[in-house]
C-alpha cells in the first residue's frame, strides 16, 4: 500500500497533480491532500471526494497526523513560507523519522544557482537527508497569465511584465503535474534533479501577438521596469514574497537566462509539452471582455440549435 501526501494541494501545481493522480486511480495507492482548510478545499471543483488532512507548515502539531502511513510526498512550498529552516526542515525531519521512501520537490527554475531563493536552501537540505528525492525545476507557468496577469490582459489590454526584450519559455502546470506523477510512480528518478521547460522560446512582444490574434483585439506589451512591476502588484494586494520571486524570475528573462528549451519533459513522459498558443486558445474566455463573452455565449447557443 502506497500513501501519497501532496502539500500545497489547492495551488496551481498541487491541484493539477491531485486531479491527475485521482484520475489515474492507481491500485493500492491512497492520495491525501494536505490543506489548511478542509471545508474550503472540498468546494473546489473536481476534488470534493478526495481524502484531506488538515496541515500547516507553521503548525508542527499537524505533522504527525498528516504523515501517518505516508510513503511518498509531493512537496510544494507555499509562497508565504520563506523561513525554510524553521518550517520546512522540521517537517522533512519528521518525514525521515516516519519512514517516507521518496519525496518529489517542486522547486523553481534557476534555484540551484541562486542563493536568494528559499528553494535553493531546500534543495541543498535534501543532501543531508536519508530520503531519496527528485527535484523538479519548472520554467514559468502558463497559468500565471490566467491568474496573476489576467486582470491586466482582460481589462487593460496589456501584458505588464518586466521581461525587457528577453526570451522566455512557459510550461503548463498540467504538464508539470504529469512530470511529477511520472517520476513519483516510476523508479529510476530517485536523487535526480530535472529542469523542465515548455517547447519554445519567445519574447513578450510575440506573446502579446498570440493574445491579440486569439482575443481579436490588440494586446500590448508594456515592458515595465521591475520596480514599477513590484509596486503595481503590491497595490493589487498580491503577496510580497511571491511578487519578489516573480520579479527575480523576470530578471532572469531580461538577462537571457531563460533563452533555452530542453527535451527533459519528453524524455520523462514520452511526448512534447503543450504550446502557449494552444493554452491561450483553450482558456481564451479568461481574458475576454464582457461584451465578447456575451457574443461568445450567443454564438454557442446558435451553433447548438443548428446541430440539435
Amino acid at each position: 500500500m502506497e500513501k501519497i501526501l501532496i502539500t500545497g494541494a489547492t495551488g496551481n501545481v498541487g491541484l493539477a497533480t491531485l486531479k491527475l493522480l485521482e484520475s489515474k486511480n492507481y491500485p493500492g495507492v491512497e492520495v491525501v491532500a494536505a490543506v489548511r482548510d478542509i471545508e474550503r478545499a472540498k468546494k473546489i471543483e473536481g476534488i470534493a471526494n478526495c481524502n484531506f488532512c488538515q496541515f500547516e507548515f507553521d503548525e508542527p502539531t499537524t505533522y504527525d497526523k498528516a504523515l501517518e502511513g505516508v510513503t511518498r510526498i509531493v512537496l510544494i512550498r507555499p509562497n508565504q513560507v520563506s523561513d525554510v529552516s524553521k518550517y520546512i526542515f522540521p517537517f522533512l525531519a519528521k518525514a525521515e523519522q516516519t519512514g517516507v521512501k521518496h519525496i518529489v520537490f517542486i522547486s523553481i527554475v534557476g534555484a540551484e544557482r541562486n542563493r536568494i531563493y528559499a528553494n535553493h536552501r531546500t534543495e541543498n537540505h535534501f543532501k543531508k537527508l536519508n530520503i531519496p528525492s527528485t527535484i523538479l525545476r519548472p520554467s514559468l507557468y502558463m497559468q500565471n497569465l490566467s491568474t496573476l496577469h489576467r486582470h491586466d490582459i482582460q481589462y487593460h489590454d496589456k501584458i505588464n511584465i518586466p521581461g525587457g526584450t528577453g526570451l522566455v519559455n512557459y510550461i503548463d502546470v498540467r504538464d508539470v503535474a504529469e512530470a511529477i506523477v511520472t517520476v513519483l510512480m516510476n523508479s529510476g528518478h530517485e536523487n535526480q534533479a530535472y529542469d523542465i521547460t515548455g517547447p519554445e522560446v519567445m519574447d513578450f512582444y510575440q506573446i502579446a501577438k498570440i493574445f491579440s490574434t486569439e482575443l481579436e483585439r490588440e494586446i500590448k506589451y508594456t515592458r515595465p521596469s521591475a520596480i514599477r512591476f513590484v509596486r503595481q502588484k503590491l497595490v493589487d494586494k498580491k503577496q510580497l514574497l511571491y511578487v519578489l520571486t516573480l520579479s527575480l524570475l523576470y530578471n532572469a528573462v531580461r538577462s537571457g537566462k531563460m533563452n533555452y528549451t530542453n527535451d527533459v519533459f519528453r524524455n520523462i513522459t514520452g511526448h512534447d509539452p503543450r504550446h502557449l498558443a494552444d493554452f491561450v486558445h483553450e482558456y481564451r474566455e479568461y481574458w475576454l471582455k464582457t461584451d465578447q463573452k456575451k457574443k461568445s455565449v450567443s454564438l454557442k447557443k446558435r451553433l447548438y440549435r443548428l446541430h440539435k
